[in-house]
């Protein structure tokens, strides 16, 4: 047996057979724009520009916990853009979420949000050593992110690919919202946050003196703070990677 429930946003009540045929409009479509654990795909439908986020169908203990116990990750991600926007925090404007059931535990999700054009991601001015106007583009995403610190909101998955920016104003917006925390942060949290965006030590020294500049803290007791996870993230990464190759090299 195969139940569907979803929540639709009352401004775009014209997509609703749209959503409630998620699944074929998303199998057929091979606009991908980006696919890993899970995948998202562009989609033009009734004269609206949309992405829409596929999520990995999770383990059984996880479709039990999603089922009965917690919000799925469509649906986190639907009610954070609301709270964002309502914050007046930009995200992507939330259309709707969509979960599938599958013998009475959740099976497939999906979160659709209108398309939010952009120019480029905070990934680049990080791995771009000449990138234009890098230092005021690093300032800027960390007055941002003192914005989103100062409202109590954290980005728990803060990477460099989560930061839509339009050149125009340096507009900036988030996205991959369903890990979001909403509850005020002591110093360090507030540092350690900017760990997942893998920066080079002097760029991540830039970003973390401008933040501390509005923030109103010592300079460099943050910088040190900021380094010191940032580095030990990579060290666990990397020291995983490892083990992993180690694991799975072939006699």
């Amino acid at each position: 047996m195969r139940t569907c429930r979803f929540e639709l946003s009352p401004a775009y009540a014209h997509l609703e057979e749209f959503c409630k045929n998620i699944a074929q409009e998303f199998a057929q479509s091979n606009a991908t724009i980006h696919r890993a654990r899970n995948e998202l795909k562009t989609l033009h439908v009734k004269g609206e520009a949309l992405v829409v986020k596929s999520f990995k169908v999770p383990n059984l203990f996880n479709r039990i916990v999603y089922t009965f116990f917690r919000k799925s990750k469509a649906e986190k991600s639907f009610k954070n853009a609301q709270k964002l926007l309502d914050l007046g925090i930009c995200t992507p404007e939330p259309i709707a979420y969509i979960e599938f059931f599958k013998n009475g535990l959740l099976h497939t999700s999906y979160f659709i949000a209108k398309e939010w054009p952009y120019d480029f991601t905070i990934r680049e001015p990080l791995l771009e050593e000449n990138f234009p106007d890098k230092e005021i583009v690093l300032n800027t995403f960390a007055h941002f992110v003192h914005t989103l610190h100062h409202q109590h909101i954290t980005h728990k998955d803060l990477s460099p690919g989560n930061v839509l920016i339009r050149r125009e104003n340096l507009q900036m917006c988030v996205v991959d919202i369903n890990r979001m925390g909403f509850s005020s942060l002591n110093m360090k949290q507030k540092l350690v946050n900017f760990s997942k965006l893998w920066a080079k030590d002097e760029d991540l020294e830039k970003i973390i003196t401008a933040y501390a500049d509005k923030e109103k803290i010592d300079v460099q007791e943050a910088n040190t703070i900021a380094l010191h996870y940032s580095q030990s993230l990579k060290r666990k990464k990397g020291l995983k990677r490892k083990m992993k190759a180690l694991f799975t090299k072939r006699p």
